[in-house]
């Protein structure tokens, strides 16, 4: 880590048109973003919901590349999709689970060692654990 703490983060938004903002953070590629379709929205620009599971995404890769590497551990693949489900609750209308799967690709010899790693990364996600809902892990890895 070469940034001392605390980190500052900062995303601006800018209202486009109809129920569509413009999210910039510059040097960053610009994302357009709205409501989904169930919420009246239009499929082609990236929601909240999507927003945020691609965060919990993005932070559990992010954090197991940083252990594997420090861990000395060869990743030969990783990909993952991320799920969750928006249902009523108590609260109001809220994510009730989200759920990372992922399928990681090591060497034979690895194999244990890299699920573990994966869980270890899954503790630390900053993104995971600033969330209400149990974000759940389901990994699979794959001897290459």
């Amino acid at each position: 880590m070469t940034a001392s703490f605390p980190h500052r983060y900062e995303v601006n938004l800018a209202w486009e048109s109809e129920r569509r903002g413009l999210l910039t953070a510059p040097p960053r590629p610009a994302l357009m973003g709205g409501p989904p379709p169930e919420f009246d929205g239009t499929p082609d620009g990236w929601s909240p919901e999507h927003l945020l599971l691609a965060s919990v995404n993005l932070c559990q890769m992010t954090t197991f590349l940083a252990i594997a590497s420090r861990a000395h551990l060869e990743v030969r693949g990783y990909s993952s999709r991320a799920e969750g489900i928006l249902d009523k609750s108590e609260a109001g209308i809220a994510f009730t689970r989200m759920t990372l799967r992922i399928e990681l690709k090591v060497a034979a010899s690895e194999v244990e060692r890299g699920e573990q790693l994966l869980h270890t990364a899954h503790r630390h996600c900053i993104v995971s654990n600033a969330l209400k809902p149990e974000v759940g892990l389901d990994v699979s890895v794959v001897a290459v």
